[in-house]
């Protein structure tokens, strides 16, 4: 392998916010738990499996069920897939390139860490145990033909962080054990780097300083830093995203002039720049995203979603969450649909009983077009099977290699295809085509 509850839809339609690009965003609520003892409560992560369908997991957990995955639509019909044992808490779901849901967990009563995989029906639970006392610790991310986690492993005193490779079979293996050198992973997730290297945000303590800076994890686990803040306001997640200019995008959630968080860049050689500073009524951002209209979007523990203009270098309030948290309070996890509208879940507010809500606004961005990344692998004779890794691969209906149509095609996740190389193939540039648009690599596939 190339390395690589059922009940009645609500449905309530609000128009708030402020005005982005001509637009009044217009917020959906797409779904949210009537009761505080139903599966899928206090939604905590979505992604989107086909066009306009999404699965949410709840971290919602009693004596009956466990943390759950349910699919919801962009038209609000929402359908139980399978809860996890009772007890079971869990606060990560990705798909891998295998077409498999996979999340980390541990049961809430002794600490026992597992990993859990489905098929993307929902079907066949598999459990597959954590070496040792290790457990997941960030959330999971996928990468062509693996997964990759930061673990930790409780101690008497401080755990002990690690860097954790899981096979799409479950196979778990500690890539790297973090020493004192290495100082500790504090921040909220790691980005998978144009360079195909994982980068995540750390912080040491020598004399009671707590210097901060950006760490590099190979696939191989090998470590490294790649630089040093001057200052390290340490609330919030600190989430770091990989941009499609290649860059490094992050966020503290203090600092700045009013102390209400900071917008970052760094580059894959180093270099660090403050793009801008939150005001008081966007306070502690906690959550990033890149959209397809090549700017910056997130949420804050004030309930606001915020755009960064790329070319205006201009930070403002994209949205703000009605009072009283009828609609969600965030902060909120993010994704942009293959409709081009951003799609969230927050575990706190919505209706009544205030368990979470499952929402969709419309800032009348364009649809996300495909990219490739990479193939894995970059050569191969006909009857090859090729993964095409990239994003927004959703729905895609043909990939071409040097301008012959490969005639067995099938999409594994948003950012994975699965062809093979057709009879007829030479060696030349990939083309994947999808509703949105279509991409040509710029990386040739030799064909022996």
């Amino acid at each position: 392998m190339p390395r690589k509850f059922t009940c009645c839809a609500l449905l309530l339609i609000v128009w708030a916010g402020v005005v982005v690009q001509g637009q009044t965003p217009a917020y959906k609520l797409l779904w949210s738990p009537g009761s505080l003892g139903v599966p899928g409560g206090q939604p905590t992560g979505i992604i989107e499996v086909a066009p306009g369908l999404f699965y949410v997991l709840g971290a919602n957990m009693q004596s009956t069920f466990g943390a759950s995955v349910l699919s919801v639509t962009s038209t609000g019909q929402e359908n139980l897939l399978y809860s996890l044992p009772p007890y079971f808490a869990s606060w990560a779901l990705v798909q891998a390139t295998n077409g498999k849901l996979y999340q980390a967990g541990f049961y809430s009563s002794d600490r026992q860490n597992l990993y859990y995989s489905a098929s993307a029906s929902g079907a066949n639970l598999a459990e597959y145990p954590f070496p040792g006392k290790w457990g997941s610790a960030w959330q999971t991310i996928a990468a062509p033909g693996e997964l990759f986690d930061m673990v930790a492993l409780p101690t008497g005193g401080s755990p002990i962080w690690g860097f954790a490779r899981i096979l799409e079979t479950g196979e778990i293996t500690i890539l790297h054990q973090f020493s004192g050198s290495d100082g500790t992973p504090t921040g909220a997730n790691l980005a998978l780097g144009a360079d195909n290297n994982f980068y995540g945000v750390g912080n040491q303590q020598p004399g009671g300083i707590s210097p901060g800076f950006i760490f590099r994890l190979t696939p191989k686990g090998q470590y490294s830093q790649l630089l040093a803040f001057p200052q390290f306001p340490t609330d919030g997640f600190l989430p770091l995203i990989s941009a499609s200019d290649g860059n490094l995008y992050g966020l503290f959630g203090a600092g700045g002039p009013d102390n209400s968080g900071i917008l970052y860049r760094a580059t894959l050689s180093g270099q660090l720049r403050t793009l801008a500073s939150f005001p008081k009524d966007m306070f502690t951002p906690q959550t990033l995203l890149e959209a397809s209209d090549g700017n910056i979007y997130g949420s804050t523990d004030s309930s606001a979603i915020f755009r960064y203009d790329t070319k205006s270098h201009k930070l403002t309030k994209a949205f703000q969450f009605a009072a009283g948290g009828t609609q969600g309070l965030c902060y909120c996890q993010l994704i942009q649909g293959m409709d081009g509208k951003i799609y969230g879940v927050t575990g706190n507010g919505g209706p009544w009983p205030g368990n979470g809500a499952v929402f969709s606004l419309d800032f009348g961005l364009p649809k996300p077009k495909p990219t490739i990344t990479a193939l894995y692998p970059a050569a191969g004779s006909v009857g090859q099977q090729v993964m095409l890794w990239g994003k927004f691969l959703l729905a895609a209906t043909s990939v071409t290699f040097n301008g012959v149509a490969a005639s067995t095609l099938h999409v594994t996740s948003a950012q994975s295809v699965s062809v093979t190389v057709p009879e007829g193939a030479t060696s030349g540039l990939v083309t994947v085509t999808t509703p949105n648009g279509s991409f040509t690599t710029t990386q040739t596939f030799t064909v022996h």
